[in-house]
């Protein structure tokens, strides 16, 4: 694949090797083991061929069923294969039986019951996973400061995946068929704007291929046309065919001329870019720099206009891990310096697979940070009119899993993609390639606009260029870059605005006309009629406020149970006015209001009736047991009670009957208030309290969570 994603624990799989072979477990001795075939097993499972790693540690136990070290590491290697989280559980369970007391609290014992939470993760069974974090927390010392710092990132993880799992995405997946995929993994569908070819990269085998260690043969790319009447079997590019080697195709441009890979070369892990001239695919060409560097660079998209390229580099000076970058395309035809996304887009953990969409403003990529349901998750992201990017979206349960989800290819329609996965029951082996079907409405449109440079211009194509600009605000919205073999270009352009279409050349002759781009038209004529298709462009994957308000019918304050930042669900209170309260405590869920992407109007925000924050802009308040109103300093954790959509409560009865006190309310830019109490240092000491309050109040649904991700919301 793209990149080889290392799944669970493999980077200690060896040191575990070493560790436990050399240490008996319970006085047993190890001198009747076979340390030969554990090797032989240890090194199956580093290669990533775990079906075979698992038959190996299968003849170690038959032989010994106590072998801890087997156990623990074919444990690993099931939960590394699709459908083999619940087996992994047994054998984690049964090292775990084998250890004493005192062994299960110590680095092994950790280490099994962590990988037990991954497993129920896996299972999508994340409540179960944090009981098992917050038992081990409960076991830690100051001394294990990252161990502590790994589970409360997995307790967090977990809190998102229950919220998603809850409230899943309704589509409609449907497997591409045996024309397309194979027995071995099939990955990174690509398609162009016409959608009469898909373009994907298999690991299956082809003549003279020789089967690799981990049990299959090298990605090569394949494509097959998707026309209804024809079912012609998908064939090897074989223009990019390097014996044994991978090479991946990572993005398309929507004319379907220009292909971006993915090779291993003497720098390590660089792109290069092929051309389609109408017959054949030219010899890729290595990107120059400054796109390729001496780092790795895994992927890259090309903005529908050509003029702006979207990667990954994990070079230096960045957030963390593989960034996001982008460059834009100079006068001169070279790339400009690569400016980083920024933290909203970029985490401290992997950035991957960003596709920009044909609108030129929407940035779908995974993440292993943000609000993740677990590893890489697919998100998408809008970009602001003063170039800066939205808070990334969550596309949500079951398009994202505890598992590595990525690679994510919308279509101009963003009512249906392309997608690779492992996870559905239809498949024919690995990861198989899906089309994605989701239901939503739209509420904006997309025309898709083919011209060609004015003769009058001349035929040095590749020095000219075709600038967009709306008219109502003069705002560059394109800067095409015409095919330099003959002139045609492509525009994409949202209805309902009038456009200046200017073409150039290296004289600075100028070709201008003007479009109005309705819903009425059908052709546009420019010297050439210039064919285009309406097509709906409204992302569909945030779910509606009639949605939220269903699933909260019962209530009379609709709760925040997620935010951009977090989605962390919190309790929700029945009817706060009533003397009643405490009895009518309900605990539910409810998705995400439905946020429009930027455009030329202005959604409004809801009227919210919040405290009296006029002493303090900053609209967090402390409600003491005297009802007084104070600032305090906040560290790093707190327990969220409550959050409210039309209002805030009328009085804190019901905090005051259960007995707590020192309630933080937030006025948040979201129009949510927000309730909390406690403020700590460390997850584990607000865990206590967390506990306490359970206990006391019989309330379930409540949730610790970072006070830095709820400060980030309130009203500046």
């Amino acid at each position: 694949m793209i990149k080889a994603w290392p799944k669970l624990y493999l980077s200690f799989l060896f040191f575990l090797f070493l560790w436990l072979h050399n240490t008996p477990c319970n006085g047993q001795s190890t001198s009747n083991r076979n340390p030969k075939l554990f090797k032989k097993a240890m090194e199956l499972a580093d290669r990533a061929n775990y079906r075979q790693a698992i038959e190996t540690f299968k003849l170690i136990i038959q032989n010994d069923p106590t072998h801890l070290d087997a156990l623990f590491n074919m444990g690993l290697c099931y939960l590394n294969t699709s459908n083999g989280a619940d087996t992994a559980i047994i054998c984690f369970n049964k090292g775990l039986n084998i250890l004493t007391e005192t062994e299960k609290k110590g680095h092994l014992g950790r280490e099994l019951g962590l990988s037990m939470g991954k497993a129920y993760q896996v299972l999508l069974k994340p409540l179960k996973a944090i009981t098992i974090y917050e038992n081990l927390l409960d076991n830690t010392t100051e001394q294990d400061r990252l161990f502590i710092e790994e589970l409360e990132r997995e307790i967090q993880i977990c809190h998102h995946a229950n919220f998603f799992i809850n409230y899943p995405i309704e589509l409609n997946v449907q497997n591409m068929g045996s024309r397309v995929n194979s027995m071995y993994d099939d990955h990174s569908p690509l398609i162009a704007v016409s959608e009469s070819q898909l373009f994907f990269t298999s690991r299956r085998n082809w003549i003279k291929m020789s089967l690799l260690a981990d049990g299959q043969y090298a990605e090569k790319i394949y494509t097959v046309p998707l026309a209804a009447n024809n079912w012609e079997s998908a064939r090897l590019l074989k223009v990019f065919f390097k014996q044994n080697e991978h090479e991946a195709a990572v993005s398309l441009s929507p004319d379907g001329n220009e292909l971006v890979l993915f090779r291993n070369d003497e720098h390590g892990k660089s792109l290069y870019i092929s051309h389609y001239n109408g017959r054949s695919w030219s010899e890729p060409e290595k990107l120059p720099f400054p796109i390729n560097s001496h780092a790795e660079e895994t992927h890259g998209s090309i903005s529908a206009d050509k003029s702006t390229f979207f990667f990954t580099s994990d070079r230096e000076n960045g957030y963390g891990g593989l960034d996001i970058y982008m460059s834009k395309k100079l006068a001169n035809g070279q790339w400009g310096e690569p400016r980083n996304l920024g933290p909203n887009i970029n985490t401290p953990f992997d950035e991957e697979t960003p596709m920009i969409h044909y609108d030129g403003r929407t940035l779908y990529f995974s993440s292993e940070g943000h609000n993740t349901m677990g590893r890489l998750d697919v998100f998408y992201s809008q970009m602001n009119t003063d170039s800066t990017w939205s808070a990334p979206v969550n596309m949500g349960f079951p398009i994202n899993t505890p598992d590595d989800d990525f690679f994510f290819v919308p279509t101009i329609s963003k009512s249906h993609a392309y997608y690779a996965s492992s996870k559905f029951d239809d498949n024919y082996g690995g990861s198989d390639i899906y089309q994605v079907h989701f239901k939503a409405d739209s509420d904006t449109e997309l025309a898709v606009i083919e011209g060609v440079i004015d003769s009058s211009l001349g035929s040095d194509f590749e020095k000219m260029r075709v600038l967009v600009t709306r008219t109502n605000d003069n705002k560059l919205v394109g800067d095409y870059r015409p095919n330099p073999d003959n002139g045609a270009y492509m525009m994409f352009l949202e209805n309902g605005y009038e456009y200046e279409v200017r073409q150039t050349n290296i004289n600075k002759q100028e070709k201008v006309a003007y479009i109005n781009v309705d819903d009425q038209m059908n052709y546009i004529k420019h010297k050439i009629p210039i064919a285009f298709n309406d097509v709906a462009m409204d992302a569909p994957l945030i779910k509606t406020e009639q949605h939220a308000t269903k699933a909260i019918s019962t209530n009379k304050n609709s709760v925040d149970k997620t935010n951009p930042v977090t989605s962390l669900p919190v309790v929700t209170i029945a009817d706060e006015s009533s003397s009643k309260t405490s009895a009518n405590t309900t605990i539910t869920n409810t998705a995400p209001i439905k946020r429009k992407p930027q455009s030329h109007s202005t959604t409004s925000k809801p009227k919210v009736k919040t405290p009296d924050t006029s002493s303090n802009p900053s609209g967090k308040l402390l409600i003491n047991q005297s009802g007084n109103n104070s600032n305090v300093q906040s560290k790093k954790y707190t327990i969220q009670l409550l959050a409210l959509r039309k209002g805030p409560l009328s009085s804190m009865i019901f905090f005051t009957k259960q007995k707590i006190h020192n309630i933080m309310v937030y006025n948040c830019t979201d129009g949510y208030i927000r309730y909390t109490t406690g403020n700590f240092d460390s997850y584990k000491a607000c865990l206590q309290l967390k506990k306490k309050l359970a206990e006391r109040t019989g309330l379930k649904d409540i949730w610790i969570r970072p006070i830095k991700d709820i400060e980030a919301l309130q009203q500046q």
